[in-house]
């Protein structure tokens, strides 16, 4: 069986380069993204381990022992930040859960083993930390990068 050519693979993974209006809709998400963060109660950059960007924000809800939603933002691995992505929590929140978005390292400076552990020890931090935030640990899911394949093997 041969190999799809690199150059053809590319192309079908660049959704910048596949979506015409890829700026303008990023330019909607930062916005976006900023709003949501000025009107939420957050709390931004927490720590969830010790190298650099391995940091979450954390959008607290109002509603009482509220589920925990986590959104792991998307990129391919290599673009994006968890900033570009805060505007997912205003409807989760206004819905009842607390939404926590984590950042990780990108390719190619990482593995995406490397961004799958990141991610596991995110979500430990989330199952740690949930109740000082207000949410219960035990209704949990998430969204993003392979999504809960790591939630419920890492708590």
């Amino acid at each position: 069986m041969a190999r799809p050519d690199p150059t053809w693979l590319d192309a079908q993974y660049n959704n910048r380069a596949r979506v015409p209006e890829a700026p303008q809709i990023l330019e909607r998400w930062a916005n976006a993204s900023a709003l949501a963060r000025a009107q939420s109660d957050c709390v931004l950059d927490v720590a969830y381990g010790g190298a650099p960007g391995e940091t979450l924000d954390v959008f607290r809800t109002t509603a009482p022992d509220a589920p925990v939603f986590v959104f792991i933002h998307g990129g391919y691995w290599r673009a994006l930040d968890k900033r570009d992505h805060s505007f997912v929590a205003p409807a989760l929140v206004e819905a009842g859960a607390m939404v926590v978005v984590p950042n990780y390292a990108l390719c190619p400076a990482v593995t995406i083993e490397q961004i799958t552990l990141q991610m596991a020890h995110a979500i430990a931090w989330v199952w740690r930390h949930a109740r000082e935030h207000g949410a219960t640990r035990g209704a949990s899911s998430s969204a993003g990068i392979r999504r809960a394949g790591i939630w419920r093997r890492c708590c």
